[in-house]
């Protein structure tokens, strides 16, 4: 793909950059529903099931910020516009699908692996976003990847609470009772 045709980073406009949280957003929910459907009933497959509601609420967080700078005007339907292609290839979505990369994972069946597949692109989210924040000179574009980032760090946390929670409940990170279910 040729990047001379593509504009710098820092010329994105403020609906580029929603546009491209929004097409993040929702790659990560999609990838928690799915993984949810292929874990066994338990906290871990709950959890992914939560996960993708606060995708669902990051994605309406996004539009209403939306809204919000542009003095009350509704996110415009991107499915709609006659620029949609426009959208997916700007400098900033070619950047983001590099963090999409573990979304495309096949995560299986281990809640462990899951879980790690899943910190991996929370931690990868919220690098990105910090990252890029500072390569804006709009504060609005600024102040979305920057919360962005807290989002993405606050379910990070969660998760490494749940997978340090899984990990001392299983035979392996208890012994004690692995010996006693013999």
């Amino acid at each position: 793909m040729d990047m001379a045709r593509f504009q710098p980073v820092k010329k994105t406009t403020f609906l580029e950059a929603v546009a491209a949280a929004i097409q993040h957003e929702k790659e990560v929910f999609d990838f928690y529903l799915k993984t949810a459907e292929n874990l066994a009933p338990g906290r871990v497959k709950d959890l992914f099931f939560q996960l993708a509601e606060d995708a669902s609420d990051h994605i309406k967080f996004i539009e209403d910020l939306y809204s919000q700078v542009e003095h009350g005007q509704a996110l415009p339907n991107l499915k709609m516009l006659s620029e949609v292609h426009k959208f997916h290839n700007t400098s900033l979505q070619l950047l983001m699908r590099r963090v999409d990369r573990n979304t495309l994972q096949e995560p299986g069946k281990s809640e462990l692996d899951a879980l790690s597949l899943a910190m991996r692109e929370h931690k990868d989210a919220a690098e990105f976003y910090e990252k890029i924040s500072g390569k804006f000179e709009d504060p609005n574009i600024r102040n979305l990847f920057t919360r962005l980032s807290h989002f993405q760090s606050e379910c990070m946390l969660l998760m490494e609470s749940c997978a340090a929670l899984e990990a001392q409940s299983s035979p392996a990170g208890n012994p004690e009772s692995y010996w006693e279910a013999e």
